[in-house]
């Protein structure tokens, strides 16, 4: 089925969205624990033409989709099967191990350039929080959006080092808990 919202773009709103498609995807993962993680199949990246976000099961059957799908999916993935849904290349890995994390906070978050009189450039990444500390996940560039595919380490550093993380420093939801500890954020594993 597919249904069509149209809305004036708004970078919270869609923020919103992406991460109540993120938790659909938990659910989605919790009650079909045979369903594959994200980066086990052959799903690939891959530009759509007409903005289009789809749910996990839909992404296999398609087997491609944009940043916006492939993160959500990524986000629903930590959220529904914590320390399994990360590798031993993965930052944070041998943290949500050791604590047996069978959930990790985790959410979509927009990178943006915009330069002044233009349009913004958008692009969705994942960020998660382990043993206090915030990590980000590019699955973009895990499934074939830049010419070399990275792992979970090479996309944690390249989003600390070269994009502008202007509003992604807090931790997952921290914005629903003001009291909650502020947690550090790496610069490299």
């Amino acid at each position: 089925m597919n249904i069509t919202v149209a809305l004036t773009f708004n970078e919270r709103d869609a923020v919103s969205l992406l991460n109540w498609l993120a938790r659909c995807n938990a659910r989605l993962l919790r009650e079909r624990p045979t369903l594959p993680l994200l980066y086990s199949t052959s799903v690939v990246y891959g530009r759509e033409e007409e903005e289009t976000w789809s749910d996990f099961i839909q992404l296999l059957a398609q087997g491609w989709e944009d940043c916006d799908a492939l993160a959500a999916a990524r986000a629903g993935e930590l959220l529904a099967r914590g320390w399994r849904a990360l590798s031993p290349r993965d930052p944070g890995y041998a943290a949500a191990r050791a604590a047996g994390l069978t959930s990790i906070p985790a959410e979509v978050a927009l990178t943006t350039s915009v330069r002044p009189g233009e349009h913004g450039l958008y692009h969705c990444i994942v960020r998660y929080l382990v043993a206090g500390t915030v990590w980000f996940d590019d699955p973009s560039a895990r499934l074939g959006m830049l010419e070399e595919r990275l792992d979970g380490r090479q996309c944690h550093e390249r989003i600390v080092t070269r994009v502008r993380l202007a509003g992604l420093r807090r931790a997952p939801d921290a914005h629903r808990n003001p009291h909650a500890r502020r947690p550090r954020r790496r610069e490299s594993a």
